[in-house]
C-alpha cells in the first residue's frame, strides 16, 4: 500500500472482528514501532501485550467506569483481540543524558527537560505501529485509562517508574462497523488554516 494510502486510510475502529492476529504478525508491528525516534537514541519505550482472552478480560473490568454495567466497548461484543500498552522509562532517558557525550546539554535531570521527550517518543511509536498495521490490512485504535491504571499495573507487574502514554487496540475491523466518533461528526480542517510557511 503506498504511504500516503496508510496515512489516509487510518482512523479509530471500535468494534474489531474477533480473528485473533498471528502474535508473529504483531511482534512484527511492535519490531517496526520500536524503531521510532528516540532523543539520544536513548530507547526508552516498552510494550505490554495483552492478547490472552483472560487477561483482556481482567483488563476490561479493571479500567471499566464504576457505574458503567458491561465490561469493555460494546460489552465483549467487538472487542479488540489484542491491546498493546505502550509504556514510556524517563530513567533511560536521564541515563543518556548522563553519559559523556550527552551531559553538556543538563538533561540529567527530569525537570530540566522543557518538552518530555521520552512520552513524545512514546506517542510516535505508537503511531508509527498504528500505520503499520493499516499497511499489512489490520486495523487499531488508541486510547487511555480513565479508571484503573493502579489496579492494570499491579495486574500485570508494570515497573512504578514507566508513564502510559497509550493503549493500541490491534485486530481486524469487523465488516459490519459503523464508524463512530468525533472524525464522522467534525469536518477536517483546511490545510491552509493549519499551515504556517516563514511566519504566521
Amino acid at each position: 500500500m503506498d504511504f500516503r494510502d496508510v496515512v489516509r486510510k487510518r482512523r479509530s475502529v471500535r468494534h474489531f472482528a474477533q480473528a485473533l492476529p498471528d502474535p508473529v504478525i504483531v511482534d512484527e508491528l511492535i519490531d517496526i514501532a520500536r524503531r521510532a525516534p528516540t532523543a539520544g537514541f536513548s530507547q526508552g519505550i516498552d510494550f505490554l501485550v495483552i492478547d490472552d482472552q483472560d487477561e483482556l478480560e481482567a483488563f476490561w473490568r479493571l479500567t471499566a467506569p464504576p457505574n458503567k454495567a458491561d465490561d469493555g466497548p460494546d460489552g465483549n461484543e467487538g472487542r479488540p483481540p489484542v491491546l498493546v500498552m505502550v509504556w514510556s522509562d524517563p530513567q533511560r532517558y536521564l541515563d543518556r543524558y548522563s553519559a559523556d557525550d550527552k551531559i553538556r546539554f543538563g538533561l540529567n535531570d527530569a525537570d530540566a527537560w522543557p518538552v518530555r521527550f521520552w512520552d513524545i517518543d512514546a506517542g510516535m511509536a505508537a503511531m508509527q505501529l498504528q500505520l503499520a498495521a493499516v499497511d499489512l490490512g489490520m486495523a487499531t485504535w488508541i486510547f487511555g485509562i480513565a479508571f484503573g491504571e493502579a489496579e492494570v499495573r499491579e495486574r500485570f507487574g508494570v515497573p512504578e517508574d514507566r508513564n502510559l502514554a497509550g493503549i493500541v487496540a490491534v485486530g481486524f475491523r469487523d465488516p459490519d462497523e459503523v464508524p463512530i466518533g468525533s472524525g464522522t461528526k467534525l469536518a477536517r480542517r483546511p490545510l491552509d488554516e493549519q499551515l504556517h510557511r516563514n511566519g504566521w
